[in-house]
């Protein structure tokens, strides 16, 4: 702080004033806002800390930056939740009600300084007319008139001292409160940080997994099959040089069956990329063909599932081939129960075994990449698994605009087996 002699000639007990003025009206103007809609607390908390980063350039400090993610804007429908999680969010609130505290501290001192300078300035202007007396405290009393009126103006300098560090140290305390709370925490800027790095890890892993499987499929399934059906037509085609009837026929149907296989090899491989299934008609229809083909039964129960962004419904499907992945590995549940259901804002996929229970979502590389790429999409995996079981996932992910699909089934699908 500085000295007296330094600070009134400055331009700080100007700015100090207009913070503290800003402050207490302000506060006058949030107070009956607040009480009439208490709900919206943490979303006036973020409006006002916006406000209130920009107001600390009235002190010459600098805006600082704000502790808010940003937000995509294919995100934009979940601004809500997002913020609501957010510390940032409720630091922010924080800010808000300490402000409010501080504000009405600075009202009243602003209406101690008017009331005071009124009083210093009406004294002399009344003693300037006639003989007035003045009580101070008890009995103590001055008596003003015509030649001492102008005793009380010796106190505005006093006064002026006072109050311009008065409202110095009311801007200072909120400032350094709303610098506090309302910027960015290095521990949270590391751990987002740290937390992009682990989701593009594991989108590159599971990239890299992927097409190591696809090429092994290839190399194992449609490669071989490839190779069959050359050998099969080089069978055919000496067989139609002087083979018998029977044998033509034979190595014809031979050369036919090799090429079904291929195809139903390559159907397999890239149904395992992405089903066209799921693309036309949406994740319930997409898990009716898997369960149509599953060694594990699957039984689907849809409660008004709605079409969801690709990458969500690609989410979902996987989240569910890994379950009975998991089904058929680990446990000796006799079937996988999946419930389908939602809300306005979420969309959630549980997956359910009655096995021995025990399982773990960090002791497998699968459900760790979902739960990874769940959290890009802004949801979350969970998982229940006490011993003796039932071992129960469960995936949210944000609801999107639906899609207009009335087509939901698929031929030769069946939902319950």
């Amino acid at each position: 702080m500085l000295p007296p002699w330094r600070f009134l000639p400055s331009r700080w007990p100007w700015l100090a004033l207009a913070y503290t003025a800003t402050s207490a009206t302000l506060t006058l103007i949030l107070i009956p806002i607040l009480v009439a809609t208490i709900f919206l607390l943490p979303l006036w908390g973020i409006l006002v800390a916006a406000i209130e980063r920009r107001r600390l350039r009235i002190l010459g400090l600098p805006t600082p930056p704000s502790g808010h993610v940003h937000i995509p804007h294919d995100e934009r429908r979940n601004w809500l939740n997002i913020r609501l999680m957010e510390p940032a969010t409720w630091r922010e609130t924080a800010s808000l009600l300490t402000g409010l505290v501080l504000g009405s501290l600075a009202v009243v001192a602003l209406f101690a300084q008017v009331m005071a300078f009124a009083v210093l300035i009406a004294i002399p202007v009344m003693a300037s007319r006639h003989t007035t007396d003045i009580s101070l405290f008890g009995d103590t009393k001055i008596v003003l008139g015509p030649e001492t009126w102008w005793y009380p103006l010796l106190l505005v300098p006093v006064a002026l001292l006072v109050f311009a560090y008065l409202n110095a140290m009311l801007s200072a305390v909120q400032g350094s409160c709303t610098r506090w709370l309302t910027a960015p925490r290095i521990a949270e800027m590391d751990q987002r940080v740290e937390q992009l790095t682990r989701s593009r890890v594991a989108i590159v892993t599971a990239h890299e997994n992927e097409r190591q499987r696809i090429e092994r499929d290839l190399h194992d399934g449609v490669q071989q099959e490839l190779v069959g059906i050359a050998a099969r037509l080089g069978i055919l085609e000496l067989e139609l040089r002087g083979g018998t009837e029977e044998a033509k026929k034979h190595a014809l149907r031979a050369a036919q069956e090799q090429t079904e296989r291929a195809l139903t090899s390559l159907r397999e491989t890239v149904r395992g990329i992405h089903p066209a299934v799921l693309s036309d008609y949406g994740l319930p229809a997409a898990l009716e063909e898997l369960a149509g083909r599953s060694t594990v039964p699957l039984h689907i129960d849809d409660l008004g599932f709605p079409r969801l962004d690709p990458a969500a419904e690609a989410a979902g499907y996987f989240f569910i081939t890994e379950a009975l992945t998991n089904t058929a590995k680990h446990t000796t549940a006799p079937r996988l129960n999946v419930t389908l259901t939602t809300n306005n804002e979420h969309a959630r996929i549980e997956a359910r075994d009655d096995g021995h229970g025990g399982a773990n979502i960090s002791q497998g590389s699968g459900l760790r990449g979902l739960a990874e790429r769940a959290d890009t999409l802004g949801g979350e995996l969970h998982m229940s698994s006490p011993p003796g079981g039932p071992t129960i996932l469960t995936l949210t992910l944000p609801a999107a605009t639906h899609l207009s699909n009335p087509t939901t089934e698929v031929p030769g699908a069946n939902p319950s087996r």
